[in-house]
């Protein structure tokens, strides 16, 4: 079939999900990292023929991706990712249950593959802690950056057997607040990409369409990334 007409089908057929967070002053943040700013150099009203700001932020801002080298020195930075990288079939877990600061055990994800089917080679499996409820509790976003849940290593361990593509989380980091991180290690080292605060996932099925875009940053840690998920309509 013409590849132009399966695009065209596909986008007739299908129901776009953001599922980013949009990048703005004043947005929660690691507290190590530089916050997102925004200063107009240029405007309408100012009399300039045009409108434009200029932009700081943290590779690692908002949604993100975190590149190999986040992690693990020598690795591939955000620039070498493959373009379909983040492209392909979305798993979502839900892991709404999670207490705070605690990790999600091997089991769950068993009872979801029991319940929904079997995670496969080259998925891009997100779990789904709530935490992009708390993201929504704003000015301050204090309930966000404190004790989030994760997931547990052996949970990472199976992912890597599996030979995803990527795994992501709503939360800050997709290892647990008080940890140091094994997860990060498990999988970047591996060449499984790590996406973090996401948003609306509480909106899809267990499995959809999925498609990821980072910014194409020299020796980047990781990037922005603008994601999308796509459903059947119904």
């Amino acid at each position: 079939m013409n590849g132009i007409k399966i695009m065209e089908d596909f986008l007739q057929n299908t129901r776009a999900i953001d599922l980013t967070l949009t990048l703005e002053e004043g947005m929660p943040k690691w507290p190590t990292q530089p916050p997102f700013s925004a200063v107009t150099y240029e405007a309408l009203e100012w009399g300039f023929d045009s409108y434009h700001r200029g932009i700081s932020m943290c590779e690692h801002t908002g949604t993100h991706i975190d590149a190999a080298c986040h992690f693990v020195p020598g690795t591939d930075s955000i620039e070498k990712l493959p373009l379909t990288q983040i492209m392909g079939r979305g798993v979502k877990i839900d892991a709404v249950g999670t207490e705070p600061r605690a990790s999600l055990e091997l089991d769950k994800v068993l009872e979801f593959e029991k319940e929904h089917g079997e995670i496969k080679q080259g998925d891009i499996v997100f779990f789904h802690f709530g935490w992009d409820y708390k993201y929504a509790l704003k000015p301050d976003g204090q309930a966000f950056l404190k004790d989030w849940p994760g997931i547990a290593p052996e949970v990472g361990e199976y992912l890597l057997g599996k030979k995803v593509k990527a795994v992501g989380c709503d939360a800050l980091a997709l290892d647990a607040d008080g940890t140091d991180y094994p997860n990060h290690a498990i999988l970047l080292g591996n060449e499984i990409n790590i996406i973090e605060n996401a948003a609306n996932l509480g909106e899809l099925p267990p499995f959809f369409s999925c498609v990821g875009l980072p910014l194409k940053i020299k020796d980047g840690s990781g990037s922005p990334l603008r994601l999308v998920a796509f459903i059947d309509k119904q």
